[in-house]
């Protein structure tokens, strides 16, 4: 049973007793099950009433440190740790989450605590809450530089810039490279966060087609040449949505039109982490004319909201300065977490675990989906789902919805106003249960074995 000892302090003793509880199952002197004193025990324990302890109990709950149990008590519930400190609580009876592109949370067996106790318990922390210099501090653009150069690409910290985030990242390199009304080149298909930028930035996005190797190089030429677009935005490695994966000859051939016609490839590599043996990035082969874009968001952990670029020398002075107008500077302390995981190992660690996760989620989904027609890569966190007739995409994910599951249409990714196909991007990874990723896919493949309501109510 649990014994605690209050200090003596001001503020409301429930709340003293909830943050002993919050300290003690942090440290580990509470583990998961353990029983709680009664009320009437902990209050006669602490010398309070018992309204007291019962008022802390409801607050450990709504926290998410506890659970209670009519007839058996309270106890200490399995996963504490992943609630918000503001103790809002996650819905996890609630809709099934296959729309959104996250990384699955870590495991606490990879010791995240002692990192941030090691960052916490270092000298220089006083220096981390200070200002620092815009493109980040020395060494964190050493391991940025670092994490870059798993790619196989030749990265030095004076070409690296910290950012929050990729999508920080590239709103970067668009502030400082275009003005409103131009014109960016994009795939068709594209990732969201591209299209909010380039509403903000009042740009225009084109999107050229693809094929099953990603971009067409021939469209590409015929565009440039139409148009006199000078910057190209591409995700070659698991392109989002669709996961394809650009070969390496495309890439060239993509290279070598960017630099016959002087455009700026803007690569955004934030799922290549999950390719083993990738091929080369596209900026391997254009390296005078390209911003290489990646972050830790999908790899390690968004939370800490740390992006990098790598980028021409000669761009560096004109990214810096928009950087330090967009944000003055990356978290510094994101930034040391970042920075600590690269240069002790711990994020190659947490990359392996990732892609072993992402391929046992991708076995799951080929076994629930294997009958349906849908693009994706073997460590892909999403898949592309093609749909059947006479299904449409918003009408799929509105039937999914009513079920209790959140799946994201085409028209999120759709460049312009042109017809958006019919499929559906599907999410593995913002599930932490396998069983309730399991139920959201069945969920999906369930509703797609019948007609759609719209058509059932034709006689």
């Amino acid at each position: 049973m649990w014994h605690p000892e209050l200090p003596e302090g001001r503020g409301p003793r429930y709340l003293a007793i909830v943050e002993h509880l919050a300290d003690d199952i942090t440290s580990g002197s509470l583990q998961t099950g353990d029983r709680l004193p009664t009320h009437r025990d902990l209050a006669r324990q602490l010398e309070v009433t018992v309204g007291t302890v019962s008022r802390a109990y409801q607050e450990a709950e709504r926290r998410g440190l506890v659970v209670g149990e009519v007839g058996r008590g309270t106890f200490v519930r399995s996963d504490p740790e992943e609630l918000c400190p503001m103790g809002e609580m996650d819905d996890r009876d609630g809709l099934i989450d296959l729309a959104m592109n996250f990384p699955v949370r870590l495991p606490k067996e990879m010791g995240l605590q002692a990192s941030l106790a090691q960052v916490a318990q270092s000298r220089g922390l006083r220096r981390l809450l200070d200002y620092q210099p815009h493109a980040g501090t020395e060494s964190h653009r050493r391991a940025g530089a670092a994490w870059i150069n798993r790619t196989g690409l030749a990265a030095t910290s004076d070409r690296v810039l910290v950012c929050n985030g990729g999508q920080h990242a590239l709103m970067v390199i668009l502030s400082a490279m275009t003005r409103p009304g131009d014109v960016v080149l994009t795939e068709e298909l594209t990732y969201g966060g591209m299209k909010a930028i380039a509403g903000l930035r009042q740009l225009r996005l084109r999107g050229l087609p693809m094929d099953e190797h990603g971009l067409r190089p021939d469209l590409l030429l015929q565009a440039l040449r139409a148009n006199g677009a000078r910057i190209l935005y591409t995700m070659p490695s698991i392109h989002n949505p669709t996961g394809v994966v650009m070969p390496e000859q495309r890439r060239r051939e993509i290279a070598g039109i960017a630099r016959e016609h002087d455009v700026l490839v803007i690569e955004d590599d934030i799922f290549g982490f999950l390719l083993e043996d990738g091929p080369p990035t596209l900026s391997s082969f254009l390296p005078e004319l390209s911003c290489f874009v990646t972050s830790i968001s999908k790899s390690l952990a968004p939370g800490l909201r740390i992006g990098y670029v790598l980028a021409p020398e000669r761009l560096i002075p004109r990214l810096t300065g928009t950087l330090w107008t967009t944000a003055g500077m990356a978290c510094t302390l994101g930034s040391e977490v970042a920075a600590t995981w690269i240069r002790d190992g711990k994020a190659e660690r947490i990359v392996e675990w990732r892609r072993e996760e992402a391929g046992v989620r991708q076995d799951i989904a080929r076994r629930i989906l294997g009958h349906l027609d849908y693009t994706t890569h073997p460590m892909s966190y999403h898949l592309w789902l093609q749909l059947p007739e006479p299904w449409r995409s918003d009408e799929l994910a509105n039937q999914c919805r009513q079920h209790g599951v959140a799946i994201c249409p085409a028209e999120t990714f759709i460049v312009g106003r042109g017809q958006a196909p019919h499929a559906v991007r599907i999410a593995l990874g913002a599930e932490e249960s396998r069983d309730r990723l399991e139920k959201g896919l069945e969920t999906v493949a369930a509703i797609l074995s019948r007609a759609p309501s719209c058509c059932q109510a034709i006689v």
